[in-house]
């Protein structure tokens, strides 16, 4: 047992973590920074899912390692945490060692929810861990031993899986509770375009399904399969659980640090704990709040945990006002194939079971211009206005390479709290090469102006 001090001690090595100490270097030099985690390799979270397809490899999907850390200004430690003692700024290793700190980031990030159906446990059934081993597990032993695969959830783990995992010649079939993959985050016409192309590719889905027990083999540890409610079988020799995920939150419940109704460490706008100033938490363990409403809720994404762990290090022996967390707003962007699609805010749906009165604005185009230009992908681009004020709720984008891009874009207006009236008047780099062009998101915004001004036309 030994007794170590540090200035900031992180626990958790994901991106908010990551973020945490590499802004804490840069806002604050000479602190000494001190990040535990349990395994010396960690992988990029959003890249899991391409390791059994497009990267072919872990080594491929990687965060930084000790050496890169350092030059960063951050000193690694694998091993775990037991117990915190935010009283006596003390973290207790699984060695026994004491770490003293100044400042505590609790980055512990989250874990697969597993319902309780019945075989879960049977060998061949998985999920998607972020621990290096796990996958390692999966991609050296697991994986090349499937010809048939279950995917139980089609979220955007469920969807990228599929679509990666058939690059392998595995059958694969996609089982979703809800009436239609991605329904959760888009409107039907991103929704359904997704789902011809996942079935264009022979990928089977299930939906408005549930699976009621997994089904073990001769081998009753192995697994043979699913049964749907109703009786209906799927055979297979793999079971991919990807329904969600809940916080990590053993070490805030066990220290007595208030936690939301869903678990998750309630922070203030500078990620503080509401119990200690000098204790942070970022990631899928910080409580998240509605950037529109401000209600408990939004998605446990990467981005969200790397832009949390931004704020915690710009305020970490101060507050700067540098940046504060002014609630989540989701934005994300997946791709099967060729097909990609992009999402910030709300959808239409999300907006009026809000309460909103909305207009939207659609707009088909292309994303680079002159239409020639090699690369350009046709793009759909759909936007959600206030009806009465014109702000910015939200935008989903279906198209190419540059999705991501526009979707990127949708966040910051969002973000920035802008009008239709401000949209059409920005200007942007329009480079026929570099840029993803920003006319779809002008298109669709011009729509939605045309539609304010004939409504008020009439009306008058």
């Amino acid at each position: 047992m030994k007794n170590l001090s540090t200035d900031v001690l992180i626990i958790g090595g994901g991106p908010g973590g990551l973020l945490s100490g590499i802004t804490t270097a840069q806002y604050w030099p000479g602190k000494r920074i001190t990040m535990v985690r349990m395994e010396k390799n960690a992988l990029v979270p959003c890249g899991i899912p391409y390791i059994f397809g497009t990267l072919g490899g872990l080594e491929k999907d990687m965060l930084p390692g000790t050496k890169q850390l350092k030059s960063m200004g951050i000193e690694l430690k694998i091993g775990r945490v037991t117990a915190i003692n935010p009283q006596d700024r003390v973290a207790i290793m699984d060695n026994g060692d004491h770490i003293f700190y100044e400042r505590l980031v609790l980055s512990t990030g989250s874990e697969p929810f597993i319902p309780p159906i019945p075989g879960k446990n049977l060998d061949g059934v998985f999920t998607i861990h972020k621990n290096y081993s796990y996958q390692d597990h999966l991609f050296r032993k697991v994986i090349p031993e499937m010809k048939k695969l279950v995917i139980i959830g089609g979220g955007f783990i469920g969807v990228e899986f599929a679509e990666e995992i058939s690059k392998r010649n595995i059958e694969v079939h996609i089982v979703e509770k809800m009436s239609h993959l991605l329904v959760a985050v888009f409107d039907k016409e991103i929704y359904l375009p997704v789902e011809q192309y996942l079935t264009g590719r022979g990928i089977h889905i299930h939906c408005h399904r549930t699976v009621e027990t997994i089904l073990p083999a001769d081998d009753p540890v192995k697994v043979a399969g699913v049964q749907l409610e109703g009786g209906e079988k799927i055979e297979a020799d793999g079971v991919l659980i990807a329904i969600g995920v809940r916080s990590r939150n053993e070490l805030a419940k066990e220290a007595g640090l208030s936690l939301s109704r869903h678990g998750a460490v309630l922070v203030d706008g500078f990620q503080r704990s509401l119990d200690y100033p000098n204790l942070f938490a970022v990631g899928d363990c910080a409580q998240k709040q509605d950037f529109f409403t401000r209600r408990e809720g939004g998605a446990l994404l990467a981005s969200q945990a790397a832009a949390e762990g931004r704020i915690a290090g710009m305020n970490m022996y101060s507050l700067q006002l540098l940046r504060q967390n002014g609630g989540s707003v989701a934005v994300y962007a997946g791709m099967v194939g060729d097909l990609a699609f992009g999402a910030a805010g709300m959808t239409a749906t999300q907006a009026r079971q809000t309460g909103f009165s909305i207009l939207v604005g659609e707009a088909h185009g292309l994303d680079h211009y002159p239409p020639a230009m090699p690369g350009s992908h046709e793009v759909y681009c759909r936007l959600v206005f206030t009806r009465e004020s014109l702000r910015l709720l939200g935008g989903q984008i279906l198209g190419g390479a540059t999705t991501g891009e526009l979707a990127n874009e949708i966040g910051f207006l969002i973000q920035n709290r802008v009008t239709a009236a401000e949209i059409v008047g920005f200007q942007t780099c329009m480079h026929p090469r570099l840029t993803a062009s920003a006319h779809p998101i002008t298109e669709a915004t011009g729509d939605v102006l045309q539609q304010h001004l004939h409504t008020r036309a009439t009306f008058h």
